[in-house]
C-alpha cells in the first residue's frame, strides 16, 4: 500500500515544489523550545506512566500470564484485526468529509496515509498533535489536497470524533445497565462523560462556524518538531488562513456527507469495543458485549485525555486492570495482565507497519523527486 498519488503533469512541472525550495524558517515564527522545567516534567510523566505499566504487570504471576498467552498461541494474530477494522471505518468517515471539499481521495489510499501517521500518533509524547500536522502535509504532498482544505477536514473530523464519542458513551450507559451491579457508579460516569463530550462537540462546531480558528490551528501545527513540515507550514501561511471558509462550506452545505462520516466514525468506536471483546474471548473470558461496554468507553476516554503520553502507556493498562478485577472473571489479575499485553502486542504490530509505510513513502518520494529536479534544472539552463 502506497501513500503516493500518481503525480500529475502540473505537479511535476512546478519547480518550487519538486525542487523543495522553501523559504528559511523565520526565527520569530519558530516554536519556542521547552525550558528545562518543562522537559523535566515530560520526563517525569513518561517515567510515571512507564512505572504504572510495570506495576500492572508486576501485580500478576508472570508464569501464569505466560501460560495464558501460550494457550492463545498463533490466534494472537487475531488481536491485530479489529484495530484495522476500527481504523478503516474512521478513515472512511474522513474520506466522506474530504468529498465535501471536492477532494476525492480513494479510501484505501487515505488508509495508507492514516496508518503511517498512526505510527507517529502511538510512538511519541503528544503524538496526536504531531500526527495531525503530518496528515495535512501528506494530503498536500501526496494527493494534491491544499493545506486549507486538509486542515478543514481534520478540524471537522475532530468535532465529529468528539461528538461520536459522546454518543458512544451514552449508548454504553444505556446498554451496559443490565451488566452492572445495582448501585454501580459506572453508569452515572458514562452518562456524565457522554453529556460532557457531546456538549464539547456542539461548542466546537459553534466555534468552527464562527470562524477565526485557522490561525490557532496553524500555530499548533507549526509546533510539529520536523523541519520540513515547519518550512511547509510557513510557506503556506497565507493560504492556510482560508481554512475557516472551507470549514463553513463543509458544515453548512455538506450535511448529508457529514451524517455519513458521523456514522462511519461512530462505528469505529464500537469496533474498538469489539476488539476488547475479541481479545477477552481469546483468553477464555466470557464477558458479554454489554459488559465490555461498561468499561471500554471509560478507558478510551481516559486514554484520549492522556494524549501527551505515548499510546496512553500506564493509563490504559491500569484502567483495564481496575475494571477487569471487578468484572467477576476467573483469575482476574493474571487474565487482565495477559489482556493488557495482547493490547500492547497489537499496537506494536500496527506501529511497525506504520513506520514501514512511512519510510517506504519517503524513499519513493525521493526517487520521484530526482527526475523532476533534474528536469527543472534543464529548464533553467535552457532559459539562461
Amino acid at each position: 500500500m502506497s501513500l503516493e498519488a500518481d503525480p500529475s503533469p502540473a505537479a511535476s512541472a512546478a519547480p518550487p515544489e519538486t525542487s523543495r525550495v522553501l523559504p528559511p524558517i523565520d526565527p520569530a515564527l519558530a516554536p519556542p523550545r521547552p525550558g528545562p522545567g518543562r522537559r523535566l516534567l515530560r520526563v517525569l510523566i513518561l517515567l510515571l506512566s512507564a512505572g504504572l505499566f510495570v506495576r500492572v504487570i508486576w501485580m500478576a504471576d508472570v508464569r501464569a500470564v505466560a501460560h495464558l498467552l501460550a494457550e492463545v498461541g498463533p490466534l494472537a494474530l487475531l488481536a491485530v484485526v479489529p484495530y484495522g477494522v476500527a481504523v478503516t471505518l474512521d478513515t472512511a468517515g474522513w474520506a466522506a468529509i474530504l468529498r465535501g471539499l471536492e477532494a476525492r481521495v480513494a479510501t484505501w489510499r487515505l488508509l495508507g496515509l492514516r496508518l503511517s501517521t498512526e505510527a507517529v500518533h502511538l510512538s511519541f509524547p503528544g503524538g496526536p498533535i504531531l500526527a495531525e500536522g503530518l496528515k495535512v502535509w501528506f494530503l498536500s504532498r501526496r494527493f494534491g489536497v491544499p493545506g486549507p482544505e486538509g486542515s478543514a477536514s481534520l478540524a471537522v473530523k475532530k468535532a465529529l470524533q468528539i461528538g461520536t464519542e459522546g454518543v458512544y458513551l451514552l449508548v454504553a450507559a444505556v446498554v451496559a445497565g443490565s451488566a452492572l451491579p445495582a448501585g454501580s457508579v459506572v453508569r452515572p460516569v458514562l452518562f456524565g462523560l457522554g453529556a460532557l463530550t457531546t456538549l464539547v462537540s456542539v461548542g466546537m462546531v459553534a466555534v468552527l462556524l464562527s470562524g477565526r480558528v485557522a490561525e490557532r490551528l496553524w500555530r499548533l501545527l507549526r509546533r510539529v518538531p520536523v523541519a520540513r513540515v515547519q518550512r511547509w507550514m510557513i510557506a503556506r501561511e497565507v493560504a492556510f488562513m482560508d481554512t475557516d471558509q472551507h470549514v463553513r462550506v463543509v458544515l453548512q452545505s455538506h450535511v448529508r456527507g457529514l451524517a455519513v462520516a458521523f456514522l462511519w466514525i461512530l462505528a469505529g468506536w464500537f469496533a474498538e469495543a469489539g476488539e476488547t471483546w475479541v481479545l477477552l474471548r481469546l483468553l477464555g473470558v466470557d464477558l458479554s458485549f454489554a459488559a465490555v461496554l461498561a468499561f471500554e468507553p471509560v478507558v478510551s476516554f481516559a486514554r484520549s485525555a492522556a494524549f501527551f503520553i505515548p499510546a496512553g502507556l500506564g493509563v490504559q493498562d491500569a484502567g483495564y486492570m481496575a475494571f477487569l478485577q471487578h468484572a467477576g472473571i476467573p483469575d482476574p489479575v493474571n487474565r487482565a495482565a495477559a489482556f493488557v499485553l495482547l493490547k500492547r502486542f497489537k499496537e506494536l504490530v500496527w506501529i511497525a507497519l506504520g513506520w514501514i509505510l512511512l519510510l517506504a513513502t519517503r524513499a519513493r518520494s525521493r526517487k520521484l523527486a530526482r527526475p523532476a529536479s533534474a528536469a527543472a534544472s534543464e529548464v533553467q539552463r535552457a532559459s539562461s
